[in-house]
């Protein structure tokens, strides 16, 4: 774990990518070798690249001819890498100091690890574990359904989140920045292209442990996380984004007739979603979100029932 690649993958990521680029060139110093980074832009429209290539001219730049998505953005800067270690860090975090020599002496001193991730911290403050396991069927279905809105307490939840067991060993980690040894990264083949967002980080740590290589928490280091930055330019299409991608997740875990059956749950409770919405509309001060909700449920819906597979 002497030397190390970093690979950013952006979208339209020009009022965050300042300052992570920044704490990466900061930390350079906690690398016993050299550090190089990668940045593949997917097409970003809000000028990224350039703002990379003007500030910071040692970095890597790749522009894709399209936005192709995390996964598959994060492959080619991942082919690109040479170091001991790939830190897959997402454009909106920025490192805290000593968090990157914390991982590489996590993964130094643990030779069976394949992956690990530093705690995290939100903009209002809040420090956030991102350890999980595994889903179950159940969980697979509650998370981000009506289910985890009725039920947030759920067990099947509370394992996947792991809630109360911070001290356990997680089975997967929350991609925003994930220090993968790169002898095990290179095993897998890469993220699975097949995820536009979401879930890849989830598929891929699964394909690692089946292959012997676990991930881990480096609990004395910590990442900033802003949090969906590119996500949150497009409700609709992040939600699109996030099912299509569990579908997917689901059909490679349980089979494709438990996908579609998740399909069509998620589209039905997508009916009762606007009824809600409509009885909203009836509170005058709530009338005005509950119309921006009904467009958005109506737009998610509606490619639940007919445009999912585009």
């Amino acid at each position: 774990m002497n030397s190390v690649s970093v690979v950013i993958v952006t979208w339209n990521s020009a009022s965050h990518i300042r300052a992570c680029v920044t704490s990466v060139r900061d930390a350079s110093d906690e690398v016993l070798g050299p550090l190089d980074v990668v940045v593949v832009d997917n097409k970003s429209g809000d000028g990224t690249l350039q703002l990379v290539g003007r500030v910071f001219p040692e970095v890597r730049c790749v522009q894709t001819h399209r936005n192709m998505g995390f996964g598959a953005a994060a492959n080619i800067g991942i082919s690109q890498a040479s170091g001991d270690a790939v830190l897959v860090l997402n454009p909106d975090a920025v490192l805290e100091r000593g968090a990157l020599g914390a991982m590489l002496s996590h993964l130094r001193d643990n030779a069976e690890l394949g992956c690990v991730a530093p705690m995290q911290r939100g903009p209002a403050g809040s420090t956030i574990f991102p350890g999980r396991r595994f889903p179950s069927l159940l969980a697979a279905i509650a998370d981000g359904t009506i289910i985890q809105r009725f039920l947030p307490d759920l067990a099947a939840l509370r394992r996947y989140y792991m809630v109360g067991e911070h001290l356990a060993e997680p089975e997967w980690l929350v991609g925003a920045c994930l220090c993968f040894r790169r002898k095990a990264l290179l095993s897998t083949g890469g993220f699975d292209v097949g995820y536009e967002m979401y879930s890849e980080e989830m598929d891929l740590l699964k394909e690692l442990a089946l292959t012997g290589w676990p991930c881990a928490v480096t609990t004395d280091a910590y990442i900033f996380h802003h949090g969906s930055a590119s996500a949150d330019q497009d409700p609709v299409a992040r939600e699109q984004r996030f099912f299509r991608s569990r579908y997917r997740y689901v059909s490679k875990t349980w089979g494709v007739p438990v996908a579609v059956f998740l399909r069509v749950f998620v589209a039905t409770t997508g009916v009762l979603r606007c009824g809600e919405q409509l009885l909203r509309m009836c509170r005058p001060s709530h009338r005005k979100s509950a119309v921006s909700e009904i467009r958005q449920i109506v737009a998610v819906t509606t490619w639940q029932w007919f445009g999912w597979r585009r």
